[in-house]
């Protein structure tokens, strides 16, 4: 498959009878898009669904024409995703890391060691491969987190909540990275409660320039 769209169509989801997606329809293309709602108002719901964790009570996710349910496992050899608040061995350095989730992800060794050097440079953590990950920063982790989630060459990122808790600073660093995505050719989605970080990343994807 190539660089398809992920279609959201018609998706209805339901907590028993709390109703918390209703008809969201999305085309989800090639660059940024930005899902913006307050705590509470279903994103990580949505997550669920365009991994195909959950299952809508109505419509459908599709990606390269194909319902993403009846692609099963081979549909996850084209998403990388970054939780809210990712997990890492503090005892493990960098390299240690990625070289542990690309084992788990079946990337055969001489990729993957290739693979580590150029997200590990891409993130901008090549002089802390060998560094653990219990001395980063958050800014760091965040980079590393999204580097794992590029380690299978994925076709969409999903970022989930990627900015929070980081100081300006560092939530500046990250768009930044997000923006070098974007010009690879990347489709990224960013969930986010943070109107600023949206706004943000509109600037820098679309404005070319930096954040106030």
């Amino acid at each position: 498959m190539g660089l398809a769209e992920l279609i959201l169509k018609n998706v209805d989801f339901s907590y028993g009878k709390n109703k918390v997606l209703q008809d969201i329809n999305i085309v989800l293309e090639k660059g940024v898009t930005a899902l913006l709602g307050p705590n509470g108002a279903g994103k990580t719901t949505l997550i669920n669904i365009i991994m195909a964790l959950y299952k809508p009570d109505r419509g459908e996710v599709i990606y390269d024409n194909h319902n993403v349910r009846k692609l099963k496992e081979s549909y996850y050899d084209y998403i990388g995703y970054l939780p809210q608040m990712p997990q890492f061995y503090k005892n493990f350095t960098a390299a240690q890391f990625l070289e542990y989730m690309g084992t788990l992800k079946g990337i055969e060794k001489k990729e993957l060691k290739n693979k580590i050097n150029e997200l590990l440079i891409l993130v901008n953590l090549r002089d802390e491969r060998n560094k653990k990950i219990g001395a980063f920063s958050g800014g760091m982790r965040q980079r590393l987190g999204i580097a794992q989630a590029l380690l299978n060459d994925p076709h969409i990122l999903i970022l989930d909540e990627p900015t929070a808790g980081l100081d300006p600073a560092a939530a500046d660093s990250v768009l930044e990275l997000f923006d070098r995505l974007h010009r690879s050719g990347h489709t990224l989605v960013l969930i986010t409660h943070d109107e600023r970080a949206a706004q943000c990343a509109a600037r820098r994807m679309h404005l070319e320039n930096g954040c106030l």
